[in-house]
């Protein structure tokens, strides 16, 4: 009976082959039994890191410490904003604030006139995967940050050397020791970094 099923299933010709198939099968299964084991490489669950929570309307809290007695002397930041050009978020625009004349930082903790270092040079980073290049202007930054404030503390002046990624940024490292605090955003205005197409890409902004 058995004879005649394999007659019936693999004729006479045709067994080596499908020995061949049978033992190639059961390695494919041993070897794929011992792959599977083996543990998965542990990607992070979200690759951007921990991202902030989403934007509410909720007012934010006080940053004036009611405990303070003398806290309805001090004044309210929505005073001091107000007078200030505000950006596409409503946050005030620091840049077009300084170049209006609006603010005049100074050049020292006491307040002496001493002059600044102004440097008008743009850093091109095109490792950014699909999303556009990053352009990083000096000219934006020099009038009132001394070159001590960023080299070589947090960046070293070489191309290629300081490897920065949105988890960093948004952990507080690498750009993020002022943006998101001070300085605008790095999470809800990509554009303002992002802001050079790459061959092929259209504006969206």
């Amino acid at each position: 009976m058995v004879r005649a099923l394999q007659d019936f299933f693999w004729p006479g010709a045709a067994r080596p082959f499908a020995l061949a198939v049978a033992l190639v099968s059961g390695a494919l299964c041993i070897v794929g039994a011992a792959v599977a084991q083996v543990a998965p490489p542990d990607w992070p669950q979200d690759l951007f890191g921990s991202l902030p929570e989403a934007p509410t309307d909720a007012p934010p809290p006080p940053v004036l410490d009611p405990a303070n007695p003398d806290h309805a002397k001090l004044q309210r930041p929505q005073e001091s904003f107000a007078v200030l050009p505000a950006d596409g978020r409503g946050k005030p625009d620091w840049v077009r604030a300084l170049r209006e004349g609006l603010i005049q930082p100074r050049a020292s903790v006491r307040g002496e006139q001493e002059a600044m270092t102004l440097l008008d040079l743009d850093i091109l980073m095109k490792n950014t995967a699909q999303m556009p290049y990053v352009k990083f202007p000096h000219a934006a930054h020099t009038p009132w940050l001394a070159c001590t404030n960023c080299h070589d503390g947090l960046f070293v002046p070489k191309a290629g050397a300081n490897p920065t990624t949105m988890p960093k940024i948004l952990a507080g490292e690498s750009c993020g020791v002022c943006h998101s605090k001070v300085a605008f955003s790095a999470m809800f205005t990509c554009e303002r970094c992002h802001s050079v197409p790459q061959p092929g890409q259209q504006r969206w902004w």
